[in-house]
């Protein structure tokens, strides 16, 4: 949810260089802002950053890149094109699922190549229901996205759109894995379009169904991979700003805001004061309440998400067995869940994303 600033917005001030803040600044820049962006880390990315080690050039942060139109917006504010900046490849497949039962599969975004692909993995009935599905995806995205996603909220009162009772009527407020089985019987394929609610951090156990919508980014509107990295996404965006007249402060820590009644009147960092009329605030959301001295009243306390243990490796061989993407499916699913979810314990037998960038690039 944002909040509507009244009076003077002259010079904004963001706070973090990652993709919400880079975006945040092209489009204040292109609605006509001074914007001075102020970021700990020597480099722009924030968790899209970038570590070079022996040589190799490694993404520290997101592997899989969906939804390529949004970052064009954010250009597109500053009157600029993201292929004019980055080389995007789609990726075909978008991920290659692989099974403890030894079986495998892949997962494209073309609609009659994936409905071929569930018919010879798992028979006609289930390609069939492969398409009711992708169907029911295209139908929870437009609702999603043109009202809860693509927009902007002062008040939980504006969530009461007509958009609502849709979301609802497509079953959009019930389980996520018992929607997806309404359409898929396969044990595998229900995994396949329903794992990307680990995303937001949520067992598709307990996800609701319209957490479904990550899916329809991924397997139906594709999925793409900058060349140079996920890397190059923020390092493109920091440059359009910076041609824009973004002033970037990189390697300054912020400390402390400064405030006059209810608003901030500067930014202070461990290098300097930077007096604003406005300041956006993008770090992790601890961080941002430190920042502010207040956590907004809630009825329930927040529930931190599980993190990861993400393994970088260089080698000189490679898998060609590999996909860019590969899903590696432990024999286990709920059990799993319940293991690092509830009893705070190490997944027995863990399902891997392993991401192959060499094989594009």
């Amino acid at each position: 949810m944002t909040r509507t600033v009244t009076g003077r917005t002259d010079h904004v001030v963001v706070v973090g260089a990652g993709l919400a803040g880079l975006s945040a600044t092209l489009h204040l820049l292109g609605a006509g802002r001074r914007v001075t962006v102020v970021e700990r880390e020597p480099l722009p990315g924030g968790r899209a950053g970038r570590r070079t080690l022996g040589g190799y050039h490694l993404d520290t942060g997101p592997t899989v890149l969906t939804m390529p139109d949004l970052a064009d917006e954010a250009f597109a504010a500053v009157g600029e094109r993201l292929r004019d900046r980055v080389e995007l490849l789609p990726l075909h497949p978008a991920y290659r699922a692989c099974f403890a039962d030894g079986t495998t599969l892949d997962v494209h975004t073309d609609a009659d190549v994936m409905e071929a692909e569930v018919e010879r993995f798992a028979g006609g009935r289930e390609a069939a229901g492969y398409r009711r599905l992708r169907d029911w995806l295209g139908r929870l995205y437009a609702v999603q996205m043109r009202r809860f996603i693509d927009a902007n909220f002062d008040s939980p009162l504006g969530l009461l759109t007509p958009d609502l009772a849709r979301l609802a009527a497509l079953g959009g407020f019930g389980r996520l894995d018992t929607r997806i089985g309404r359409f898929l019987t396969d044990e595998r394929l229900q995994r396949v379009f329903s794992f990307q609610a680990l995303y937001a951090g949520v067992a598709p156990s307990r996800a609701l169904a319209a957490y479904a919508v990550i899916a329809y980014m991924d397997t139906v509107a594709g999925v793409y991979f900058p060349r140079g990295g996920l890397h190059a996404l923020p390092r493109a965006m920091a440059a359009a700003a910076a041609d824009a007249g973004a002033d970037l402060r990189l390697g300054r820590d912020v400390t402390r805001l400064e405030r006059s009644g209810s608003r901030v009147t500067a930014v202070v960092t461990d290098h300097e004061r930077i007096p604003c009329d406005a300041v956006v605030l993008t770090p992790d959301l601890p961080v941002a309440h430190r920042l502010l001295g207040r956590r907004p009243r809630r009825p329930v306390a927040l529930r931190h998400a599980p993190s990861a243990v993400v393994l970088h490796a260089g080698t000189t061989r490679t898998w060609p067995h590999l996909a860019h993407h590969t899903l590696s499916f432990g024999a286990a699913w709920r059990r799993t869940f319940d293991e690092l979810t509830r009893t705070g314990t190490l997944m027995t037998d863990p399902s891997l994303l392993i991401t192959r960038p060499t094989a594009h690039d």
